[in-house]
């Protein structure tokens, strides 16, 4: 169960990546990964619609799939 995305940041040709079903409380590092096409956050209970809605912003080719609560 991940509570954040430390390190990931690094991993910049990704292009497909799943976080789904984790304990994510900030996806802070994440717009670095500008390859991805794919990013599941989906049963992250902690995610807010804002941090889901900063990401699109900064990955706008990226397919993010996600269930925000707030």
């Amino acid at each position: 169960k991940l509570t954040n995305v430390t390190g990931l940041e690094k991993l910049t040709q990704l292009t497909f990546l799943s976080l789904y079903g984790n304990q994510l409380t900030d996806v802070k590092g994440l717009e670095k990964l500008t390859q991805l096409t794919h990013l599941y956050l989906g049963h992250n209970p902690t995610l807010t619609k804002a941090q889901i809605a900063q990401l699109k912003k900064a990955l706008p080719k990226c397919r993010i799939i996600s269930d925000p609560k707030k």
